[in-house]
This record gives C-alpha cells, sequence and structure tokens, in this order.
C-alpha cells in the first residue's frame, strides 16, 4: 500500500513511536494496495532493513513494543492473527479507508492516560483487561442469544477484527441477519459470514433503516430533465 498524508495524521492521532511508524511503513509495502490483506512477517528482515537505514537495528524490546503498539493501538489497521515465534507473525493488514471516523462511544469506554508511555502503564493494562473482559462476556451472552456459539478465543478474534468494538460487531450481526431474511438463498454459513463481514469491514457505514425519499414530477418530461441533469456527462475517451 501506497504511504499517504492521511497515514501520518493517523499516526500523530494515535500518538505512534517512530519504531511503530518505521514498522507500519514497511508492512504496508507488503499489503496490497487498498485491499484487506494476510502476510507472514519474520521482524528480524524489518531489523536488518532499519539497521541499514539508521546505522543500527532496534533492540529486542523495541521491536516487541512496536508490532505490540500497532496490534493494539490501530483500530484494527493491523492485527497480529497468529504468532509462530517471538519474531515471526501472521498479520491481518487493512488500508485506513477501512477505518471509520473516530468512535466517540470507544474514545469513552476507557479513560485516556496521556502521560508517560499510556500503552504499558500499569493503570493502563489494567483498564485494557477490565474492559476485554466486560466486552468479551457481553459478546458471548449476545452471540449466544442468536445462535452463535463461540469458544472465549474465538470471541476475542471477532472482537479485535471488529476494531474492539462490540457495536461492530452487533451491526454484523444485524447485517447477516437482514441478509438472511431478504435473500433467496439466506446465509448458510453464519459464522463464516460473520467472521469475512467482519474482516473486510461489510458493517461499516450501513443503515439498514435508510429510506430513500423520491422527488415526485408532474410530467414524464421533468422526470427526464431531473434524470440527465443527475447523470454525469461522460467522459471523453482519449486514443493514444
Amino acid at each position: 500500500m501506497t504511504w499517504t498524508k492521511k497515514h501520518d495524521e493517523f499516526c500523530l492521532e494515535q500518538k505512534l513511536r517512530p519504531s511503530s511508524i518505521f514498522l507500519l511503513r514497511w508492512l504496508l509495502r507488503r499489503a496490497k494496495q487498498n485491499q484487506v490483506s494476510e502476510i507472514e512477517i519474520d521482524l528480524r528482515v524489518f531489523n536488518n532493513w532499519v539497521g541499514k537505514r539508521r546505522g543500527t537495528p532496534y533492540d529486542r524490546k523495541t521491536i516487541r513494543e512496536a508490532i505490540a503498539e500497532l496490534d493494539e493501538c490501530t483500530q484494527g489497521l493491523v492485527l497480529i492473527t497468529k504468532d509462530y515465534t517471538p519474531w515471526v507473525k501472521k498479520l491481518l493488514v487493512r488500508p485506513l479507508s477501512f477505518l471509520a471516523k473516530k468512535n466517540c462511544q470507544k474514545a469513552g469506554s476507557i479513560p485516556k492516560i496521556l502521560e508517560g508511555n499510556p500503552m504499558y502503564s500499569e493503570d493502563h493494562k489494567k483498564l485494557a483487561r477490565e474492559q476485554q473482559q466486560q466486552d468479551i462476556s457481553r459478546l458471548s451472552s449476545f452471540l449466544a442469544k442468536v445462535g452463535l456459539h463461540y469458544t472465549q478465543d474465538a470471541i476475542v478474534k471477532l472482537w479485535r477484527m471488529a476494531g474492539k468494538s462490540v457495536d461492530e460487531v452487533k451491526k454484523g450481526v444485524e447485517l447477516m441477519l437482514f441478509q438472511h431474511s431478504t435473500q433467496e438463498e439466506g446465509v448458510r454459513t453464519p459464522r463464516g459470514w460473520l467472521h469475512d463481514c467482519l474482516r473486510y469491514g461489510w458493517q461499516k457505514g450501513l443503515n439498514l433503516y435508510y429510506q430513500a425519499e423520491l422527488p415526485y414530477f408532474k410530467s414524464v418530461e421533468d422526470i427526464n430533465v431531473y434524470v440527465n441533469q443527475a447523470l454525469p456527462d461522460k467522459s471523453p475517451v482519449y486514443q493514444t
């Protein structure tokens, strides 16, 4: 993926460390353009790359904290889906367009600790654990009531894939039930469907209750004028 000014702005908003930003740039180069990508990486390769550019590689602690910060603080832009070794990992990398605008509900659910390194403070870790336990408990009860039974590990994975937002999982279930109720064949594999929905963000920005308000016209001629004005002019095709 191409690095843009919006990525710089996002990193500033998330208060990412320079080492994390360096790692994010390196990861995006290995992901497909504007697509959700699953990639396997070796952080030692990244560290060798860093060493050539800054003179010295990062120490193990910095590398470990950088990948953890991307996993925890990028709203689902980068997710660790599997740890093979401390160095080798499988990641889910999403385009910046995947992310919704700031979720005020999520921002208010955990008090922000702005001093020092909040991600690694004991207070922040405690609050994060408590929030996760509460969210997982709510999701477990909710999914069971709609007939979807998961292990706790699977629910944690869904929750993280949804950007650690219970509301996003709820929207995904709503969309699944809507499609199941309106499509001829329905949803045959609900758990797989919900997994893909949260992975690709199908539920984002969707309002199932939206109804278009169509204008009224007095004549066919008025309709024709309205439609012609609404349709953009055809762009010229240049031959080379």
